[in-house]
């Protein structure tokens, strides 16, 4: 990629992004000095880091680097034998503790997050000289007291001597013989030494060393020799103490030297991790994801799929833009309004495939898909150069000319109002000489224009596509929605009214623009109209399907729950005989022990009695459901009637008659269904309850068998065959059936898992077992 090209199309700006959410110096420079890859693995690597580290802000959004500091140029300092700063060893300490932290929480995700762990594991163990550094020096960058044994005794001497030098001094300066020569009774430290402040007349009068005048000269500062050998001995202990300082600094400094490679690379693991977090704060903030990109193959050739794609500089204001590029056509030519959106179109398309090759998540969704392009080339804005002497058109000419000779192997190409600023025919005829050069190179392409003769060369030219922004003819605005396969008008005076432009000027401009230019104008604000309803349309047929099918899913529910209460009462009523049948065989055994027992005419007569109670009751059931049945069975049926349908044991309504097979269509709520006669019963007039349960007596309805063989059906018989196959069996109350579709070319096993992907009825489905068909047969498991 050239720079010249990423400065077009203002990928500087999306690496400025980037870096504005990096917590470290090293990932900001890296963020900055982003460039697009060209080869495909380390794209696919980037990307994948990039979604590790949205997860992984997702589950620790507080964590971060902040505070990091790159220390490297001092640790090779200090390599060389340099002696560090306390402050320098402080920043190098907290760097060191915060690598730790980094390396630590990141061994927690080790299987889910692969790439940026082991990135992770080039961060060095540095606790040994992280604790040394702590022990000696303070976060604000000071030695500590105690920063050694050694030091700490020092110090504590110097305390005490500095106590015992000022006590000497104090009853010094209050004794009667010396008072009235003091100028004020303090003591004080002059070149390191300590003194009192004595009058400048009485000098002479307190034996010592004068250390410093005041700048009035009313006062000189002396050490008087009554101190000086306790002085002596105080700086003697000064000096013990920078030593001892230099000792520590010095031992700090070369462990910090000794390790100062690894403490380079360690900063350079850090910052590629905290650049990847930074993607993913990107992608978070900005709803972005990694694409989907691939390496052209003469099988799978150059192909943009975009899907609601945002240009990254203008935010959550901008209109999404979907387009495909590259398989019916490889070139694109967009018209339409002023001001609305043609350039910004170009600038999304390339940006979001320079982005993805630079391992940046988009401002689009998961259904993105790009190829990898070993150039992107653009030619937008005003190319005009007073110092290289070039008007607007020779600019944009001499950057053409750059492109058409640069580009090589899968490229793609913007160009924004291609052949404009010249003479109009000769810019729309050089224009489609342009884009005709391009088709012939298979490279993809997008342009815009406003020329009539570009919309209609893309138009009867293969490989060409015509796309417009619409405008709003109601509000003379542009809506920033890019439409395919139609080109748009410019709208010019329409735009220039918007912007103000006098009344009188605009009436005039109508009035000499040509009858032919205003009718095709027209009729193009005509067909976006006639668009707008269509889609308008298409919105309300959807909502409304969307509602059938909840409707649908509904009532399937609600029948499902009248089955099953279905099954309850006549489990009940089953129970119910079963404790009658269990009664009577009592009482017939109980006759029987009795007429064993007494064998009298009152027994026997009494046995006789039991056994005829006993056949009446048996009897009376059996005929009052046989009677039932028969009643229902033979009554006539017409269209219209109320009927029962016995299999499914649910109510239905007759819509048709077949005089010559004698079958029924009946209709239950959303469900069809057609039966011969045996199947149905006839409910009578008004909708019929579920029927009181007594002695069940079913005959059997039309017979559903458990498989459905589809081989050699035509691809359009198979859905409605399937989709009436299904209801009988839902019918039945099969769990579940086998469609056998065989192996073939795998069309027919497709449309039959496609249908069962989305049919109300199918709750999942899945080959048959090896030993019943394997992958020549689809099981589907019923609802």
């Amino acid at each position: 990629m050239l720079e010249k090209d990423l400065s077009l199309l203002e990928f500087p700006r999306v690496r400025d992004i980037i870096a504005g959410y990096c917590a470290f110096s090293l990932s900001r420079e890296l963020a900055l000095a982003l460039e697009p890859y060209n080869d495909i693995d380390p794209i696919k690597a980037r990307l994948e880091e990039s979604a590790e580290a949205r997860r992984f802000i997702e589950l620790e959004p507080n964590f971060s680097v902040h505070g990091l500091i790159d220390v490297s140029q001092e640790s090779l300092s200090a390599a060389r034998g340099r002696i560090l700063e306390p402050k320098t060893l402080s920043e190098i300490g907290r760097s060191l503790g915060i690598l730790k932290r980094l390396k630590s929480k990141l061994v927690e995700f080790t299987e889910s997050m692969p790439l940026l762990s082991a990135i992770s594991s080039e961060i060095g163990v540095f606790g040994h000289l992280e604790k040394s550094i702590n022990r000696a020096v303070s976060p604000e960058g000071e030695l500590l007291p105690d920063a050694s044994d050694k030091l700490a005794g020092i110090r504590e001497r110097l305390r005490g001597k500095r106590a015992e030098v000022v006590d000497r001094l104090q009853n010094y300066i209050h004794s009667d013989a010396t008072r009235r020569y003091i100028q004020e009774p303090i003591v004080t430290e002059r070149e390191g030494r300590f003194s009192i402040a004595v009058k400048a007349e009485y000098k002479g009068e307190i034996k010592g060393i004068v250390h410093d005048v005041s700048n009035s000269g009313a006062t000189v500062f002396v050490e008087p020799f009554a101190t000086l050998e306790l002085g002596n001995e105080f700086k003697e202990l000064e000096i013990e103490e920078v030593r001892e300082i230099e000792r520590i600094l010095s031992e700090l400094s070369e462990s910090v030297g000794s390790v100062a490679n690894s403490i380079e690379s360690s900063l350079d693991a850090a910052a590629r991790i905290d650049f990847a977090f930074a993607k993913g704060h990107y992608a978070i903030r900005h709803k972005a994801h990694e694409a989907l990109i691939y390496e052209p193959t003469p099988s799978d050739p150059p192909f943009i799929k975009l899907d609601e794609a945002r240009h990254p500089l203008l935010g959550a204001s901008a209109v999404p833009l979907s387009l495909e590029l590259g398989r019916d056509y490889s070139i694109l030519v967009i018209t339409g309004p002023n001001t609305g959106g043609k350039t910004v179109a170009l600038k999304t398309i390339a940006l979001m495939c320079l982005m993805t090759q630079a391992g940046l998540p988009i401002p689009a969704s998961e259904k993105t898909r790009l190829p990898l392009f070993h150039g992107v080339f653009a030619d937008i804005g005003d190319e005009q150069s007073v110092q290289a002497a070039l008007s607007t058109f020779s600019g944009h000419m001499s950057n053409i000319a750059r492109i058409l000779t640069h580009i090589q192997g899968t490229s793609l190409v913007v160009l924004d109002e291609l052949g404009a600023s010249t003479d109009p025919q000769e810019g729309s005829a050089l224009a489609r000489a342009i884009l005709q050069h391009l088709k012939t190179k298979n490279v993809l392409a997008a342009a815009t224009s406003h020329y009539t003769e570009l919309k209609v060369f893309a138009h009867v030219t293969p490989g060409l596509q015509n796309a417009s922004f619409d405008f709003d003819p109601m509000t003379l605005t542009p809506t920033y929605h890019l439409t395919l396969g139609m080109p748009g008008g410019s709208n010019a005076i329409a735009t220039a009214a918007r912007f103000g432009v006098p009344s009188d000027v605009i009436d005039n401009a109508k009035a000499l623009l040509a009858e032919g230019a205003r009718q095709l104008d027209d009729l193009l604000t005509e067909l976006q109209a006639d668009k707008k309803r269509l889609e308008d349309l298409n919105k309300m047929v959807s909502r409304q399907k969307d509602s059938l099918q909840a409707q649908n899913k509904t009532l399937l529910t609600e029948l499902k729950n009248l089955r099953e209460q279905r099954q309850a009462i006549l489990q009940q009523a089953r129970d119910s005989v079963v404790e009658e049948v269990a009664a009577l065989q009592k009482d017939m055994k109980l006759a029987r022990s009795a007429l064993e027992r007494e064998k009298s005419q009152a027994a026997i007569a009494n046995a006789r009695e039991v056994s005829d109670l006993v056949r009446e009751r048996l009897r009376q059931g059996v005929l009052k459901t046989q009677a039932s049945v028969a009643s229902k069975e033979d009554a006539p049926i017409s269209l219209g009637d109320r009927v029962w349908l016995k299999e499914a044991e649910i109510e239905a309504v007759v819509t048709g008659i077949n005089q010559k097979t004698g079958q029924f269509e009946v209709s239950s709520g959303p469900l069809r269904f057609i039966l011969g006669r045996e199947g149905l019963s006839k409910t009578g007039g008004a909708p019929a309850n579920v029927p009181a349960p007594k002695i069940s007596v079913r005959s059997a309805g039309k017979y559903v068998g458990l498989e459905l063989d589809l081989r050699g059906k035509r691809a359009d018989d198979i859905e409605p065959l399937l989709d009436e196959y299904l209801n009988e069996a839902a019918t039945a109350n099969l769990p579940e059936v086998r469609i056998i579709h065989g192996f073939g070319t795998g069309a027919v096993r497709s449309i039959v898992r496609e249908i069962a992907a989305k049919h109300p009825l199918v709750a999942s489905f899945h080959s048959a077992p090896r030993d019943q068909g394997g992958d020549g047969a689809t099981v589907l498991r019923l609802k």
